[in-house]
């Protein structure tokens, strides 16, 4: 309640729109209402989907902004005061088939261009959290295709975000039920696979949206939580600065942040506890696949009720949580290869109606093995490859080294 300024719905497959609660009960739309509200490429296809081509997703989204046409003013549900309102943005999609890979770095890109006021000084924040496919699943049945189109969609978004936030279908599935919101009616709007999957998901964005300041909504909700000011360019802005200097780049790539969300039932706490905590968040609830001990550093934000942060302030103020997560178990601080230090910011709220202390995290641009794969079959089909995939792979592989060539410590400049 109170971290959202708005949402809404976008897609090239109006079969897809049509399932959703927000068509189906927050706006009561047919289907003739849902295609011009929340179609890409009105007009000028099926409304079947872009299937698993993302130059189509591309293409699709183009043709909305066609002859100077602008979507934002005159048809989609995204609101534009909303979004210049906001404190960031952030889009939720795929990037194994061609929507989620092929428009969203276009609808980026034109949110910059359009929407927001190019004469500040600083932009506002824009991020790209994506799902990356189980592994022995869509992998398996759909082959190189999804693979491909992974590697594609994070490079074209690291072009056009500050920041990529993935998650993976296995970790989602594996972290503990400890936290899993209980969410009303989820199971009439999800496929029955993914129900589950989703809960983790959303546990983590709502964290990230706590001590945002809603702009059009109800203040109370978030006025009443207590602690440090924590901006959503705080995941991600300290990093930045590590990024090695490259004159023939025209763009710094998105920094990747790994998310972890941890739980702890504790009634107090010492270091103890404390290590539990991060040992359950960097470990057990990691919501993507990664080595920590990879990580350039990393942002966290500790949240709970007054009675237990009361302790684990303490236990902050004096830099005990700092070293732990900076332990050679879990961050290795200690162990850079280059002359740039391994940063830790701590963030700590005092949050109302919960009962645990919750470790949220996002670790900078650590080795992530499930994206990785992806490159390498990606470098191959470069290489090798005389298809029209792999020509579209060469036609964007300067914006997926760029990224790419940025994981993993040794890395940081």
């Amino acid at each position: 309640q109170g971290g959202l300024a708005g949402y809404g719905l976008l897609n090239t497959n109006v079969s897809e729109l049509e399932q959703t609660y927000y068509a189906q009960e927050e706006k009561g739309y047919s289907r003739n209402d849902l295609l011009p509200n929340c179609i890409i490429g009105f007009g000028k296809h099926d409304y079947a989907g872009a299937g698993y081509r993302w130059d189509l997703g591309r293409d699709l989204i183009n043709a909305d902004f066609d002859g100077g046409a602008d979507p934002f003013t005159e048809r989609w549900d995204l609101k534009q005061e909303e979004i210049q309102g906001s404190q960031a943005v952030m889009f939720v999609h795929s990037v194994t088939k061609g929507t989620g890979c092929g428009a969203t770095p276009v609808l980026a890109e034109k949110i910059r261009e359009t929407v927001l006021d190019d004469d500040v000084i600083v932009s506002k924040p824009l991020f790209s959290s994506i799902v990356i496919p189980s592994k022995g699943t869509e992998y398996s049945e759909f082959g190189g295709r999804a693979k491909v189109n992974g590697v594609v969609g994070l490079a074209r978004a690291s072009r056009t975000v500050d920041a990529i936030i993935p998650f993976d279908n296995n970790r989602l599935e594996d972290v503990g039920a400890d936290i899993r919101p209980r969410i009303d009616r989820l199971a009439e709007y999800n496929p029955p696979q993914y129900v589950e999957t989703n809960k983790p998901l959303v546990a983590y964005l709502e964290a990230f949206t706590m001590s945002s300041i809603p702009q059009f909504l109800d203040r109370d909700a978030t006025m009443s939580i207590k602690g440090d000011v924590f901006d959503p360019a705080d995941s991600f802005r300290p990093v930045q600065d590590k990024y090695q200097r490259d004159p023939d780049r025209n763009f710094t790539p998105a920094v990747i942040l790994a998310p972890v969300l941890g739980r702890s039932r504790a009634n107090t706490f010492d270091e103890s506890k404390l290590e539990l905590l991060v040992r359950n968040a960097l470990f057990q609830n990691t919501l993507a696949e990664f080595d920590p001990t990879t990580a350039w550093g990393g942002t966290f934000l500790v949240y709970g009720p007054e009675r237990k942060m009361e302790d684990v302030s303490e236990l902050i103020g004096d830099g005990t949580m700092a070293d732990i997560i900076g332990d050679e178990q879990f961050l290795d601080a200690g162990r850079s290869t280059g002359i740039e230090s391994v940063d830790i910011h701590l963030k700590q709220l005092v949050t109302p109606y919960l009962d645990d202390v919750y470790l949220w995290g996002t670790l900078w641009n650590p080795e992530m093995p499930s994206i990785e794969a992806m490159y390498d079959h990606a470098l191959t089909l470069k290489q090798e490859g005389n298809t029209e995939q792999a020509e579209n792979v060469r036609e964007v592989w300067d914006d997926i080294e760029a990224l790419f060539s940025c994981l993993g410590r040794e890395n940081m400049g």
